[in-house]
């Protein structure tokens, strides 16, 4: 008998943390994860980079590259 192990993957967001879901490496983002709350942190962090980034952009467009 072939014993087949499941190892437990990471989250593809967050990568400090293990996925409940993801068990095999052949699959990607599936739709629970998109539920998921780590997905949700992952977004808010985008989120607040892209902010900081696009305020960073206006600041040198009007004053100029220190």
């Amino acid at each position: 008998m072939i014993s087949v192990k499941k190892k437990q993957l990471f989250c593809l967001f967050l990568l400090d943390v293990l996925c409940s879901f993801r068990k095999y490496e052949k699959f990607g983002v599936m739709d629970r994860c998109l539920e998921c709350p780590h997905y949700k942190k992952f977004l808010r962090e985008m989120d607040k980079q892209d902010e900081m980034f696009w305020d960073e952009e206006a600041r040198v467009r009007k004053y100029g590259y220190p």
